[in-house]
């Protein structure tokens, strides 16, 4: 089952791994990281549990 605010965007996912997009695409692209989905070939979605913890 899925929460409200457990999908985040590339935004959230680059804050978390402390990358810029481009890092991020690259990273995807070799498989590195996974995202959960790929809405309309564009814009990538990561569930946040997925991510790692945030950095106080």
């Amino acid at each position: 089952m899925i929460w409200p605010g457990q999908l985040v965007g590339s935004k959230v996912a680059c804050e978390r791994y402390g990358i810029d997009r481009s890092t991020l695409v690259r990273r995807i692209q070799t498989g590195q990281i996974t995202p959960l989905a790929r809405l309309d070939g564009a814009a990538y979605v990561f569930d946040l549990g997925d991510l790692p913890a945030a950095k106080a």
